[in-house]
């Protein structure tokens, strides 16, 4: 009896000794979870941010997210720069570093934080040329697109594209009299901003062909009534240019 026992206690040391092995299920538990975290991560980071670079506007696009690792590109004043880096789960923030190519002489890098529960970026800019460039603080929020006036204008000779990503395009032929236009087509790049209900203004990337910096263009309205719940942009005008929304 006494050697049952001794054997017993024997066993049941060994036993205790070895390794828990967690039931299929948990482990499979664990797994989703850590799938649901990267998906809610994605789904709360990818987007169009935009917000003060200098006195101009700049829009930062995220449109990929996978595991830890971000890409997408940036635009300012028409200069679009690829974007790729890191994002940190923090559990109540996500910390992003973003770098610019580096080949280009306005490139740089963010450091960015977003709050899981608010659709803002802040953080700071790095030049990687530091000797003739400074710093940035930033502060940027997402954008909705949809009812901003993003899409396609035509006009007289011209065209004009307003882009989900806060860039833009204008391609036109310079009038030369009433009857007459240039053959050959310029194409201005720029980004813009709604900066009220009545008015866009765009900041254009250096042009010698077009020297303003900038162009205001009044918006003109449909209302809303029939099958428009809203009132939509059929028409802006500003400096030269006059154009009307296009149906494509």
């Amino acid at each position: 009896m006494k050697y049952f026992i001794t054997a017993f206690i024997a066993a049941c040391g060994i036993s205790a000794c070895q390794s828990y092995t967690p039931p299929p299920d948990a482990t499979v538990n664990s797994a989703l979870t850590e799938t649901q975290k990267q998906e809610r991560m994605k789904a709360r980071i990818l987007g169009t941010y935009k917000g003060d670079f200098g006195g101009s506007p700049i829009y930062i696009t995220i449109n990929y997210c996978s595991n830890n690792k971000l890409a997408g590109y940036d635009t300012h004043k028409g200069l679009r720069r690829n974007l790729s880096g890191t994002i940190t789960d923090k559990g109540l923030k996500y910390v992003i570093q973003l770098s610019e190519p580096g080949d280009h002489e306005f490139d740089g890098v963010f450091s960015l934080v977003r709050d899981v529960n608010i659709n803002e970026l802040k953080g700071v800019w790095k030049p990687v040329n530091s000797k003739s460039l400074t710093e940035k603080q930033l502060h940027l929020t997402e954008l909705d697109f949809g009812e901003r006036g993003a899409g396609f204008y035509n006009g007289d000779h011209s065209d004009f594209y307003l882009g989900g990503d806060g860039s833009c395009i204008l391609n036109y032929y310079e009038k030369i009299n009433d009857s007459t236009f240039s053959p050959q087509m310029i194409t201005l790049r720029g980004t813009w901003e709604k900066r009220s209900t009545n008015e866009l203004l765009v900041n254009w990337q250096p042009n010698p062909a077009y020297e303003s910096r900038t162009t205001t263009f009044a918006l003109e309205y449909v209302p809303a009534g029939g099958e428009r719940e809203d009132s939509v942009i059929f028409a802006l005008k500003g400096d030269i240019f006059s154009f009307d929304a296009s149906e494509y």
